[in-house]
């Protein structure tokens, strides 16, 4: 357990790390520093919504992630409230993210929630797996899915966001995806799981 604590401490400083893009990624993407005129934008919404949250860590997270790959094409399973969609959606304002809340009980609240940022958001009820997106955020704590069939859906240049492989199914689920050679490139922050499937790629599991 010290070890893995060790390794996961010296790698989120970028130390040990021999992949040029690995160690960009980590110490400019995942740990940077800048804040976001948006973040402060998202907050006001937030509060004229009475909406509370304290999952900044990935909210910033997705921001960050979205402004460095530039995807086209967003699929987030599930949705919930919309409040990580408003940092996902405002991150770039090309992209086109697909929300799909398979009760639909939350849709009304998402949908209120992105009066403002409704260009380029849309809700769907039904996920077609032939469908190619750039990036999918799966939170498996509401939404647990198969590898296979997020795999149906990606590309090479698809990453994923996974939230809830601390423990549980989310850490065994983790742990498969972990071992899958199509994953070339997997980041482990304890409560999210980043991943690259860019098969040019060397495979490597980072601690961060």
């Amino acid at each position: 357990m010290f070890l893995k604590w060790l390794k996961r401490k010296k790698q989120a400083k970028g130390f040990g790390i021999h992949s040029p893009f690995a160690f960009n990624f980590i110490t400019n993407v995942i740990y940077e520093k800048h804040g976001y005129t948006a973040f402060s934008d998202i907050d006001q919404v937030l509060r004229d919504h009475n909406i509370v949250t304290s999952d900044e860590k990935l909210h910033y997270l997705s921001y960050r992630l979205v402004r460095y790959f530039q995807p086209e094409k967003i699929l987030e399973l599930d949705t919930g409230k919309g409040v990580n969609t408003l940092y996902i959606s405002s991150a770039s304002k090309d992209a086109v993210c697909h929300c799909f809340d398979p009760e639909g009980k939350n849709i009304l609240m998402a949908r209120n929630l992105h009066t403002k940022f409704n260009k380029n958001v849309g809700f769907i009820d039904e996920i077609d797996i032939s469908e190619l997106y750039d990036g999918i955020f799966v939170y498996l704590n509401r939404f647990p899915i198969d590898m296979e069939n997020l795999l149906s859906m990606s590309s090479d240049e698809t990453f994923w966001v996974i939230t809830g492989i601390k423990s549980g199914n989310g850490r065994r689920f983790w742990k498969t995806v972990v071992a899958d050679e199509r994953a070339r490139i997997t980041f482990d922050m304890k409560d999210i799981g980043i991943v690259i499937l860019k098969e040019s790629y060397h495979k490597a599991n980072y601690l961060v």
